[in-house]
């Protein structure tokens, strides 16, 4: 069974300069023009390189010009027929996954439909980005909370023969799992949620399970037990860096649930503001910034702002910042979706 490599936003963006678009057919290589690169004319269109490949998405084939003897002659091959794709990340997916961290759902749809579309040929063929862009769109669904357009895309997607993969069937059920924390059942989904965790073993998965199992911790006013599920995202899987937001939001939002005249010593106010103001600093485009400032008080609320500001014009982290996170190494870049 193929591998799948479920990548997390940093990393769909660093791969976006992988090399060429590659279509691998029984013992020969095409590369293929990128559909989703496009010129500056207006409205724009697909830039095609007359050596390569065009796809033709309606005829279900890809073209090529070949110069044989000073005469050109245009292969045909059929989009069946390819064994292997070789693809660095699509544009649009990045973005879609993007849009998705930053709370745009309606924008990340559009871009992800416009990869499924394409991929759709392809959706079982090794390389595919078919599967990656089927759970960015879930995740895009569960932004809009519109839980019945997931659920008939989850009871389409399930019939797939990617839904067999392990870490694919742990999504879906991941998704089911917070359908159910919206509908209040939170008991069990925190039931089930400890069941999954002892079961997957990907940091992404992991990260994801605490964060639902936290969501239904804190709702069910259990802000100890959702404060201890939310930092082990940070803790234990930091690089999972699309998801550090919400653990830190999660965790703030705990530790003013547990604040108490009892616990008044403990100052758990200052370390709730103190997440608030490490994901304002850290994560400025997300929608849990846009959660943090509203909840921070006004003066932490500009400084916060103020120094995030200077960090992005390569100013030094302000003292005791911790999750700002420095430009990706070359060597730490991700390659592809395979």
């Amino acid at each position: 069974m193929r591998s799948l490599r479920l990548l997390p936003a940093f990393a769909l963006l660093a791969a976006a300069a992988a090399s060429a678009q590659t279509f691998v057919f029984k013992g020969e290589r095409w590369e293929v023009n990128d559909p989703f690169k496009l010129d500056s004319s207006v409205p724009p269109k697909p830039v095609i390189d007359s050596k390569k490949g065009v796809i033709n998405a309606i005829k279900g084939t890809v073209d090529r010009v070949s110069n044989s003897g000073g005469i050109e002659v245009t292969l045909t091959r059929k989009l069946s027929e390819v064994t292997e794709v070789v693809w660095p990340v699509p544009s649009r997916l990045a973005e879609a996954q993007a849009n998705v961290s930053r709370g745009e759902p309606a924008k990340a749809l559009d871009n992800v439909e416009a990869v499924l579309k394409f991929f759709e040929p392809l959706k079982n063929v090794p390389g595919s980005w078919w599967i990656k862009a089927s759970l960015v769109k879930l995740d895009a669904l569960d932004r809009l909370e519109n839980d019945a357009a997931t659920v008939n895309y989850l009871n389409a997607f399930e019939k797939e023969e990617a839904a067999k993969l392990p870490e694919v069937a742990t999504q879906i059920q991941l998704t089911r799992l917070m359908l159910r924390a919206r509908k209040g059942d939170h008991d069990e989904v925190v039931k089930e949620a400890n069941s999954l965790l002892a079961k997957v073993d990907t940091a992404e998965l992991q990260a994801r399970l605490h964060i639902v199992k936290g969501n239904s911790l804190l709702a069910t006013k259990k802000y100890e037990a959702a404060m201890t599920a939310y930092l082990r995202v940070p803790v234990f899987f930091g690089s999972e860096t699309e998801l550090i937001p919400k653990a830190l939001l999660g965790a703030a939002r705990s530790f003013r649930g547990m604040d108490s005249p009892a616990l008044r010593d403990q100052k758990l106010e200052t370390v709730s503001n103190r997440y608030l103001y490490d994901i304002i600093v850290s994560f400025p485009v997300s929608k849990e910034a846009e959660e943090a400032k509203k909840m921070l008080p006004m003066e932490e609320r500009a400084k916060a702002e103020a120094d995030q500001k200077k960090i992005a014009g390569g100013g030094p982290l302000p003292e005791g910042v911790i999750m700002a996170k420095p430009k990706l190494a070359d060597e730490e870049k991700v390659e592809g979706n395979k």
